[in-house]
C-alpha cells in the first residue's frame, strides 16, 4: 500500500488532500467500528454486555490527549527548517535545532518524575485537564515569543506538559477500559499521537512556520473543556480511601449493572489498594514481583529509542536530504507520518484477536531487517540507493505503526502492577526521556562521523533484541485481567510458563490435584461407609 503510494507521489510531485485528509480520519473509523460491538461481562453468567457509548466517548478523550504529544516531540519539528531559512526566526544554527528537537527528552526526565507524585495528589483526570489549558497558553507563547529564550522557555513547557500526559494516559486507560477490548482502547494513545506528528507535518507542509505552530494550539485547546467532564479513576479514588466516589465513577464509566459492584470488590480486595504515599510505592517496588515487570517494560522503550525510533521521526527531513531521496525531503516526511497513522489504525483492529507477543515479535523483526537492508544500501553505495532510504523507512514505520510502537505503551498500562503503576509509569518515561535526550543530541554529529550506514545497521540489531526478549520474558496478556497480569509476575513461574496465556484460568493447584476436588475428606477415610453395608460384608478383603 505504501510502495503504491510512494509510486504515486512521484508521478504528480505531491500528495492529494483528499487522500491526507482521508488517512487523517481513518482511525475514527476504525475505533467506532472496533468498540461498538458487545462484550462478555467477567462476571459468573458470561451473558454479552455492551460498552456504552458514554464510556467509549470518555475512553477516547483520554486517547487523544497524545494529540498533543506527537504533535509537540515529533510533528511540530518538520517546521525547523523553514525556521531556519527564516531570517526573523531565532532558530539560526544546527545546534539551535539539536536543542529544540532534544530539549522535550531532558525536561521529560524531570517532568515525568514529578508527575507520578502528583498523580497522587491530585489524581489522573485533573492533571489531564491542567496539562491540556497549561499547553494551549505555551503554544500561543511560541507564536509570538518576545525573545529567544521565551521562545525555548516555552518549548521546554510544552515538553514537560507531553511527558505529563505520557506518564498518566496509558495507565488511566489501562484502569477505565474493559478487559475485552483493552488491547484496542490502549492503542487510543498511539493512535492520537500518530495523529498529532502528521498534523504536525501537513500544517509544515502546507504553511509556514508561524501558522503551523498557531495551528498546534488546536491539539491541546479542543480537549481542555472535554477532559473537565471525564470521570476519575476508580484506582485512584479506591487508593484514596474515596470509595463512594469509585463507585459513582464506575456507574458513570459502565451504568448503574451488577457488574460495578464486581469490579469495585475487585479493586478493594487487592492487599495494596489503600497505599497512597511515594515511600510506601519505593517500597513495593523493591519487591521481585513488581520491579521485573517494570525493568522488562523500560528495555522496550529503550531499546527501541536506541533503535531510531525518535532520531527517524524528528529527523526526517535531514535523513532524507542525506541520504539523497530525489522526492522532496517534506513530502517523504508527509509520506512516513501517514504510514504510521494507518498502521497503528491497523493494529486497533487486530491487537486483542492476535495478541500482543506474537505481533511485537513479527514488527520487531521487520523494523530491524528494514533497517539493515536500507543501511546495507547506504554504506555499499548500491544502485538505487537513493529510493531504498524511502522505502525501508517507509517499511520501518509500518512496522513501529503496528506493534513496536504501540504495544509497549500498552504493556504500561496492563504490565506494571497497580501497587507502583504510578512510580512506575513514572520511571518508564523518565528513562525514556533520558535515552531520547541523548541520541537525539548526538545524531547528526553521529551520522557526520560513521555515517548513515552504519548507524542504520545498528538500529536495526537494537530492533532485533526486543523480539528476543519477547520471546523469552514476556507473557501473552489479551484478555486478560489486571489483577490476575499481578498475579502471573507474583507466582515463581519459569519463562516457558509465562509465555502461555493466562486466560484458561486454571491456577496450579487445580492442575495438581485434577480429582481431588471431587471428594472431601472424609469421603476418602471411608470409601464405603454410606454403601450401608453389613459389618460381615467389612470383614472380606477389600479389592481395589
Amino acid at each position: 500500500m505504501f510502495m503504491s503510494l510512494s509510486a504515486s507521489v512521484s508521478r504528480h510531485g505531491c500528495l492529494s488532500k483528499e487522500y491526507i485528509c482521508c488517512r487523517v480520519c481513518l482511525w475514527f473509523l476504525v475505533m467506532e467500528e472496533k468498540l461498538k460491538p458487545s462484550v462478555k461481562s467477567e462476571g459468573d453468567g458470561g451473558a454479552a454486555r455492551k460498552v456504552r457509548g458514554k464510556h467509549v466517548a470518555f475512553m477516547m478523550v483520554v486517547g487523544l490527549t497524545s494529540i498533543l504529544q506527537g504533535t509537540v516531540t515529533k510533528g511540530w519539528t518538520a517546521v525547523l527548517p523553514k525556521m531556519q531559512d527564516d531570517p526573523h526566526s531565532f532558530v539560526k544554527t544546527d545546534d539551535d535545532v539539536a536543542w529544540l528537537v532534544s530539549m522535550t527528552s531532558i525536561v521529560g526526565i524531570f517532568a515525568s518524575l514529578a508527575t507520578g507524585p502528583l498523580v497522587e495528589w491530585v489524581g489522573p483526570c485533573l492533571v489531564l485537564a491542567i496539562v491540556m489549558g497549561v499547553s494551549t497558553a505555551l503554544w500561543l507563547l511560541m507564536v509570538f515569543p518576545p525573545h529567544k529564550v521565551v521562545f525555548f522557555v516555552a518549548r521546554a513547557g510544552l515538553a514537560a506538559c507531553v511527558y505529563a500526559v505520557s506518564t498518566v494516559s496509558l495507565p488511566l486507560l489501562a484502569e477505565m477500559s474493559p478487559n475485552k477490548v483493552r488491547g484496542a482502547v490502549a492503542t487510543l494513545s498511539e493512535i492520537g499521537g500518530s495523529t498529532g506528528v502528521l498534523y504536525g507535518y501537513l500544517v509544515a507542509f502546507l504553511f509556514p512556520w508561524k501558522i503551523a505552530t498557531a495551528l498546534c494550539t488546536l491539539t491541546a485547546a479542543l480537549l481542555f473543556l472535554p477532559m473537565w467532564f471525564v470521570p476519575e479513576s476508580p484506582y485512584w479514588l479506591v487508593r484514596r480511601g474515596r470509595l463512594d466516589d469509585a463507585k459513582a465513577s464506575l456507574q458513570r464509566l459502565m451504568g448503574s449493572t451488577p457488574e460495578v459492584e464486581e469490579e469495585l470488590a475487585a479493586i478493594t480486595r487487592r492487599p495494596t489498594a489503600t497505599q497512597t504515599s511515594l515511600l510506601q510505592q519505593f517500597t513495593e517496588l523493591r519487591k521481585g514481583q513488581n520491579l521485573r515487570p517494570v525493568v522488562l517494560v523500560l528495555s522496550f522503550f529503550v531499546l527501541r529509542e536506541l533503535g531510531g525510533r525518535s532520531c527517524i521521526m524528528m529527523y526526517t527531513v535531514y535523513i532524507f536530504r542525506d541520504a539523497g531521496v530525489e522526492l522532496d525531503a517534506f513530502t517523504c516526511t508527509v509520506l512516513v507520518g501517514a504510514a504510521r497513522l494507518v498502521c497503528t489504525c491497523v493494529t486497533a483492529g487486530i491487537l486483542d484477536h492476535v495478541g500482543r507477543r506474537p505481533l511485537l515479535i513479527i514488527t520487531a523483526v521487520v523494523a530491524a531487517v528494514s533497517q539493515s537492508v536500507c543501511g546495507l544500501f547506504l554504506f555499499l553505495q548500491l544502485p538505487g540507493a537513493s529510493l531504498v532510504p524511502l522505502v525501508a523507512v517507509l517499511v520501518y514505520i509500518a512496522a513501529y505503526g503496528t506493534g513496536v510502537g504501540p504495544i509497549p505503551w500498552v504493556y504500561v498500562g496492563e504490565l506494571v502492577p497497580s501497587p507502583v503503576r504510578s512510580l512506575g509509569a513514572s520511571i518508564i518515561t523518565a528513562c525514556d526521556a533520558l535515552v531520547v535526550f541523548s541520541i537525539n543530541l548526538a545524531f547528526l554529529k553521529l551520522i557526520g562521523y560513521t555515517g548513515l550506514g552504519i548507524t542504520f545497521l545498528a538500529f536495526g540489531g537494537l530492533n532485533l533484541v526486543i523480539a528476543l526478549i519477547v520471546c523469552i520474558w514476556i507473557p501473552e496478556s489479551r484478555g486478560v485481567s489486571l489483577q490476575e497480569m499481578e498475579d502471573a509476575f507474583a507466582k515463581k513461574h519459569s519463562p516457558d510458563d509465562l509465555k502461555e496465556p493466562l486466560a484458561n484460568k486454571h491456577s496450579p493447584d487445580d492442575l495438581k490435584e485434577p480429582l481431588a476436588n471431587k471428594h472431601s475428606p472424609d469421603d476418602l477415610k471411608e470409601p464405603l461407609a454410606n454403601k450401608n453395608d453389613s459389618p460381615d460384608d467389612l470383614k472380606g478383603p477389600i479389592r481395589v
